[in-house]
């Protein structure tokens, strides 16, 4: 028994090194046509043999595909070993092109990290040298676009305007319409969030519009043109022009997205949604707060079912490939039976383990669901500690207001009427004492109306919701590791208590969460006040984070403000970049 276990081991790795040569060029061509096809799972999973250092340009060339299948299968680590691999060989074969395509692939790989520890900057740097040594107008394209990128938050905003703009001129020369107009959206981008120039930013991205309808050669990305409907009817709502909005944001509304099409209608919705809320239509916000929750909501299933899809085209592509296999192991076994074994042997052992990988990836999936149930608890938790912290500071507010007006109105009036009696008695003028008691009275009478006054103070106190802030920004500044400058525009009239109290206490937790994670050694608060609403920009030069909208991971911080201005029926926008800082914008009506 043991003997024939041996002879057949023995005959199997026999078989298998007759075929590698040929199995070889087959999986070559396979991971090629998988790859072409969107099956990046089965790539990754069958790459792993071309996984090390070679001086052959096709071998290379197939681990730089394989790494881009563990990119797009979130297999980062990986993807970073095939593309080191490859880069090895290239420089070694002195293929400079393929060289700096690597080292962009690279680049882009650990920029989508976002780990401080590991410096892209090499890569990147040894990419952009290459562009401006070859004098290519795609590759210099390419290099100014992410120039703009990397130096978007720059305190200049016109780097990286220029940065995006050089790059659509050498997509020009290089004849490549599709780049020029992501240069453009671009161009129009710097525009609108950071110069504040909604006229140029409208310009650049009709631009972009113009040139995207132009042209003919490339196939219509109906994406590219939501987005560009979308951004320029953005414009027109943040100058309150909300009909012509309205138009752009129906504009994007009829065209048929081929990508992402749930998550892009969400964000249209609720752009509609403001559109007609601030232009008194109150009957069509409605209907598109109605989409929006109803989208969200299919975004949530999405995800969940999305998975179960993926796993299904999967099978189905493996199993396809595998009847494939099978056939031309039937054409071959008139000329070697043993090819037809062995061809089999391994067909087996494939179903097999598609089997054992379908089954793991179902329990993943299950472990997944319960993860995302107990994440709604942890939701629900955090929403009720939520109204314990608003039930807690009304009644704070509730308190100081009671204690004041009774040291004030009851004590404060029995003191000064104390002090109308004793002013009307009568002693020798020789015996101070009585002097001496009089000034004992006023002491403790501005004392009672002092503690009145502290226990009504802050926003509730007369003096306003500017004044607590630049009292309470310059408390923290005079530390001198922070300096914190107040900037307001329009904020003559005091506004409703409550809401001065809520907008303090917004900007209150947001310069604590500076204090507690940024870093950062600058920070400027800016309050203007328009007709209808109030809009609060908290900008910082801290060291910035990933923020995720409608994430739990954002934080307790960032949730409790949420909730703050949710109730208050506003807006809440976070723009961060890591290393570049942290800019938040809130648009509160009045």
């Amino acid at each position: 028994m043991v003997k024939r276990l041996l002879y057949h081991i023995v005959l199997f790795s026999c078989l298998t090194s007759l075929l590698h040569a040929q199995n070889e060029t087959q999986l070559n061509t396979a991971l090629k046509d998988s790859f072409a096809s969107g099956n990046y799972n089965w790539v990754a999973s069958k790459g792993g043999a071309f996984l090390e250092l070679s001086d052959d340009k096709n071998y290379l060339d197939i681990q730089v595909l394989i790494g881009d299948s563990y990119s797009n299968t979130n297999k980062e680590d990986s993807s970073f070993v095939a593309y080191k691999l490859a880069l090895k060989g290239y420089e070694n074969l002195s293929l400079k092109v393929e060289q700096a395509t690597t080292n962009f692939k690279i680049y882009n790989l650990i920029q989508g990290q976002s780990n401080p520890s590991i410096d892209n900057t090499k890569y990147f740097n040894a990419f952009y040298d290459y562009a401006k040594e070859s004098n290519d107008p795609e590759l210099l394209g390419k290099s100014y676009n992410e120039l703009g990128r990397i130096n978007y938050r720059d305190k200049d905003p016109y780097l990286p305007k220029n940065h995006f703009l050089k790059a659509y001129e050498y997509y020009v020369d290089a004849n490549i319409p599709e780049k020029q107009v992501n240069a453009l959206i671009n161009v129009g981008a710097v525009y609108n969030s950071r110069i504040q120039k909604r006229d140029s930013a409208r310009y650049y991205y009709n631009k972009a519009l113009q040139l995207f309808e132009k042209d003919t050669t490339t196939i219509k990305d109906t994406n590219t043109a939501f987005n560009l409907y979308n951004n320029i009817g953005n414009t027109y709502r943040k100058d309150k022009d909300y009909t012509t909005a309205i138009s752009y944001y129906k504009k994007a509304e009829q065209l048929a997205l081929k990508k992402y099409p749930l998550k892009s209608l969400k964000i249209l919705y609720g752009n509609f949604n403001a559109a007609y809320y601030y232009n008194n239509e109150f009957k069509n916000a409605y209907t598109y707060l109605y989409k929006y929750d109803s989208i969200k909501n299919e975004i949530n299933l999405a995800d969940q079912n999305i998975k179960i899809s993926e796993v299904q085209e999967q099978f189905d592509n493996e199993k396809l490939r595998a009847d494939n296999l099978e056939i031309d192991g039937k054409r071959q076994q008139n000329k070697n039976i043993l090819i037809g074994i062995s061809m089999l042997t391994v067909l087996i052992s494939l179903i097999g383990f598609l089997g054992y990988k379908n089954t793991k990836r179902a329990q993943l999936l299950a472990e997944k669901d319960k993860a995302i149930e107990q994440q709604k608890v942890v939701t629900l938790l955090k929403e009720q500690e939520l109204s314990s912290i608003d039930a807690m500071i009304a009644g704070q507010e509730k308190e100081r207001v009671h204690v004041a007006n009774e040291l004030h109105d009851d004590l404060g009036s029995l003191m000064a009427t104390v002090k109308l009696h004793f002013n009307n008695i009568s002693a020798d003028k020789k015996d101070n004492s009585l002097q001496k008691a009089k000034d004992l009275l006023e002491d403790a009478y501005q004392k009672i109306r002092g503690i009145a006054h502290a226990k009504n103070s802050g926003v509730m106190a007369k003096k306003g919701l500017l004044p607590s802030i630049q009292n309470m920004a310059n408390t923290i500044s005079a530390s001198n590791t922070l300096a914190i400058e107040v900037l307001d525009f329009g904020l003559e009239d005091r506004l409703e208590n409550s809401l001065e109290l809520s907008i303090f206490r917004i900007v209150q937790e947001l310069l604590a969460n500076i204090i507690k994670h940024a870093n950062a050694t600058k920070v400027t608060i800016q309050l203007t006040q328009h007709k209808t609403s109030l809009n609060l920009l908290i900008e910082d030069n801290g060291k910035g984070f990933i923020y995720v909208p409608d994430k739990s991971n954002n934080g307790m911080g960032l949730q409790t403000i949420e909730k703050r201005i949710e109730h208050l029926e506003g807006n809440f926008t976070v723009d961060s970049v890591v290393g570049k800082g942290t800019s938040v914008v809130i648009d509160i009506p009045l």
